[in-house]
């Protein structure tokens, strides 16, 4: 029996129907099923978490020089040095490596140094001579041993009653040594190391020192010397074009002068691509005898003091400068190739010197040696 013929296309027609309607059909399920059955749950996928990077540790910085240390070594006991400054003690050595360096007025218009150590060790340091009443105001704050070799006996007197960890050579003689390459007195030296183990010896120590100073960081340095390049260019376009009314935004320093007595004048010229003040000491450049660098700072202070009569002499008789280190005064921060005009303060011997701009806020330095210059109030320093 043969099939009716219109009867099989029916069939065909509704088989192609029910085929386009089950294709897509099916694909609609396999997408659903794909998608996690997103159309029957408002829950989504949870988005990706973004990754965080985890902050580089902050390096732990020296609180005397602000450059980076091993934390073992800061919590040594700082230890103040008094070093020659007579021509027959030039070159001396290790002050290269002080976190600062005061100089002072002494008898006759010489100057000497009190230099402070903490992280960086000096193999050899010196020459060492007698201290004065100005090293106790300086060394107090830092809560350092103060290093030196005698004094006149009105001197020492007040060193031991100011209660300040004192290793006087002479009753501390192990800890220092003689050069037999100069003649005494200028030829009495030692090292960080021996100075530091004779005084824990001596002394309790009594914890880590405090910051002396706010330090500046990289990018404000770098904005300070960018700052300084625009000024100098700006003043040189002026001068070839003056202009009524022109106002230097700063005040640029290439050279420094601090008149002291001519056997110690210093100069400072700054080198602009170290950001360091290079030292001159009557003329020529002041070198360590170790390593034959020049030295140099990388920020410094004239402190402007009141240099007054003391009435105690040394011993060869000479009356030695009462300083007036607690009190304030005028100062010039010179930092990064520019002067800040600065007002200097110190409330009491335990304190540190403060130095503050116009507006009162802390004048930040750069990190590294901090030279500072107590220079006598009735004179000036010069600077272009």
């Amino acid at each position: 029996m043969y099939p009716i013929k219109g009867s099989m296309n029916a069939r065909n027609t509704t088989l192609r129907r029910a085929i386009k309607i089950a294709v897509p059909l099916m694909t609609i399920l396999v997408a659903v099923s794909i998608a996690g059955c997103s159309w029957f749950s408002s829950a989504k996928a949870p988005a990706p978490k973004p990754v965080v990077q985890a902050a580089a540790p902050k390096p732990i910085t020296c609180p005397l020089c602000g450059l980076p240390a091993d934390p073992a070594l800061l919590a040594r006991r700082p230890v103040a040095v008094k070093i020659e400054n007579d021509p027959a003690a030039r070159p001396q050595s290790g002050l290269d490596k002080a976190c600062v360096v005061y100089e002072e007025q002494c008898e006759g218009g010489v100057t000497r140094f009190a230099a402070v150590y903490l992280d960086r060790e000096a193999s050899s340091v010196g020459p060492v001579r007698s201290a004065r009443p100005a090293d106790i105001e300086i060394a107090f704050p830092y809560n350092a041993l103060l290093c030196h070799c005698g004094g006149g006996a009105p001197i020492l007197a007040i060193i031991r009653a100011s209660g300040i960890a004192d290793l006087d050579e002479q009753n501390h003689a192990a800890a220092y040594y003689r050069s037999r390459d100069r003649r005494a007195p200028h030829n009495l030296y030692s090292t960080t190391a021996a100075l530091r183990q004779a005084g824990n010896a001596a002394y309790a120590h009594q914890g880590q020192a405090a910051p002396a100073f706010k330090f500046l960081t990289d990018a404000e340095q770098a904005k300070m010397e960018s700052e300084r390049s625009a000024e100098i260019s700006r003043d040189a376009a002026n001068q070839a074009n003056p202009k009524p009314g022109f106002q230097p935004s700063m005040a640029p320093v290439s050279n420094l002068h601090l008149p002291y007595e001519p056997i110690c004048v210093v100069d400072y010229k700054y080198d602009s691509s170290s950001g360091r003040f290079m030292r001159f000491v009557s003329g020529v450049p002041q070198v360590d005898k170790t390593t034959g660098g020049q030295l140099a700072a990388d920020t410094v202070i004239v402190q402007y003091v009141n240099s007054t009569p003391s009435g105690l002499v040394d011993v060869e008789g000479a009356d030695t400068p009462n300083l007036g280190l607690i009190g304030s005064g005028k100062a010039q921060v010179f930092v990064r190739g520019r002067m800040i005009d600065a007002t200097w303060k110190k409330a009491s011997r335990t304190d540190y010197t403060t130095y503050t701009d116009s507006a009162g806020k802390q004048i930040p330095v750069k990190p590294g040696t901090t030279w500072v210059e107590l220079l006598p109030s009735s004179w000036q320093a010069t600077f272009n």
